[in-house]
């Protein structure tokens, strides 16, 4: 079929070769895809072929999971930009939630995770309170500097009273 000339004797006047035919009446799936990753595209404009590749990669599986989604879920009708929005918030959310676990992770940046509809966990924001001082159960002629935190009420602690969180805390529990 490849390597022979004959004509497609169904193309009447156009006399196209049988390999022509052939490629016309089984590309429709590649024009359906291009339409359909042509809208909402990841791509940027990159010369590293890997990073075109992976791009393209990334906007088949977009099409791919909605397929799979609408077909798991046929009640729930998405539009391709929320489903794409609501999949890209579910690939970030892990990253985003370990982001904002950083302590030194600048306030702008917190804000515009926050922003997004990720959470800050209040523990670390309490950490972050205070940078060093003196032990809050030591003796202040003994004067203890230390960075340590209790996790739970933000009392500066040093290493000799140091447990899981400061000796009150445990006293509470």
């Amino acid at each position: 079929m490849h390597f022979d000339k004959a004509i497609d004797t169904n193309t009447n006047e156009a006399r196209k070769p049988e390999i022509i035919t052939l490629y016309n009446a089984t590309k429709g799936a590649v024009d359906n895809m291009d339409r359909m990753t042509e809208n909402y595209t990841v791509a940027r404009k990159s010369f590293r072929w890997p990073l075109t590749v992976f791009y393209s990669m990334l906007n088949i599986g977009g099409v791919n999971a909605q397929i799979i989604y609408q077909e798991n879920c046929p009640h729930n009708k998405k539009t391709r930009l929320d489903f794409l929005k609501c999949l890209s918030r579910e690939l970030m959310k892990e990253h985003m939630e370990y982001r904002c676990t950083i302590i030194s992770l600048p306030k702008e940046i917190k804000n515009k995770i926050v922003k997004y509809g990720f959470r800050v966990n209040a523990t670390e924001e309490i950490q972050r309170f205070r940078q060093s001082g003196r032990c809050s159960f030591c003796d202040r002629n003994k004067d203890r500097k230390t960075t340590k935190v209790c996790t739970n009420c933000a009392r500066l602690i040093c290493r000799d009273h140091l447990i899981e969180m400061c000796p009150s805390c445990c006293e509470e529990m």
